[in-house]
């Protein structure tokens, strides 16, 4: 896949102005909804220090529609409340150098997920409605089989640690053997509601799936073990030390090793 350039450059910056509703957020998925809870906080703050260090990006792109338009893509909270106390406002107009929608919602995605702005969601979303097929995948699995992000990014990319968080926030992310996670994803679907539901106890139940290497047999072998435990009426601790001793205990057991 070409790599993509989210490279901008500035356009001009308009200062001291009180053109509030001159710049449309962007459409469909690619901006959260306001909260006034996030409007009363800088209402409070623009009433004691003023707005001088407030900024407001504004992205001109020709991406969205086919013919250039200006939209906000940071600060739309800032404009509500400068509105309110009719305090001027400083817009900062960019533009990409490679202007395409996918780099519209990359570029917005990178600003969100510097100030924490976006969940999960918003980037699944986001970047499922550029028609990327990985998020497509997670967006249809986590809706149909209930499985969280972490779920997802253990199985189709190894772990869920920050450099795979970063590669799905970036909208970079690519599956590793998708042959392979698709086996591991029916296994953990087969086992999902006799195993804890809670991720970092989940993390035991992908190291010793990987370990097996025959993810159906060992879901199978799970699954046996979790029906003793409920004829003791017991079921598999929620300890994740605990629950992958036992877990290793099975693999043992089914796959015959001392």
């Amino acid at each position: 896949m070409k790599s993509i350039n989210n490279q901008t450059k500035l356009v001009e910056v308009i200062t001291n102005t009180n053109d509030y509703d001159k710049y449309p957020t962007l459409p469909n998925l690619l901006n959260r909804p306001k909260t006034e809870t996030h409007i009363k906080v800088l209402v409070n703050s623009f009433m004691g220090f003023g707005t001088a260090g407030a900024i407001i990006r504004v992205l001109k792109t020709r991406a969205i529609t086919g013919k250039t338009e200006y939209f906000t893509v940071d600060g739309q909270h800032t404009i509500v409340a400068a509105k309110r106390l009719n305090l001027p406002i400083t817009i900062m107009v960019i533009e990409l150098l490679e202007d395409t929608t996918l780099n519209v919602t990359k570029y917005v995605a990178a600003l969100n997920n510097s100030s924490k702005a976006w969940s999960t969601k918003n980037f699944l979303q986001s970047f499922a409605a550029n028609e990327i097929s990985e998020y497509k995948v997670f967006k249809n699995v986590m809706e149909s089989e209930g499985l969280k992000l972490t779920d997802l990014l253990h199985i189709f990319l190894g772990g869920a640690g920050a450099t795979e968080n970063k590669l799905y926030k970036s909208g970079e992310m690519k599956f590793l053997n998708i042959k392979d996670s698709e086996e591991l994803l029916l296994a953990v679907i087969k086992v999902k509601v006799v195993i804890p539901n809670k991720a970092f106890v989940r993390r035991a139940l992908y190291k010793i799936l990987r370990l097996s290497k025959d993810y159906n047999r060992m879901a199978n072998a799970i699954l046996k073990a979790a029906k003793h435990l409920k004829e003791a009426n017991s079921k598999f601790s929620e300890n994740e030390i605990d629950f992958y001793a036992h877990l290793t205990e099975i693999y043992k057991s089914e796959f015959k090793i001392k």
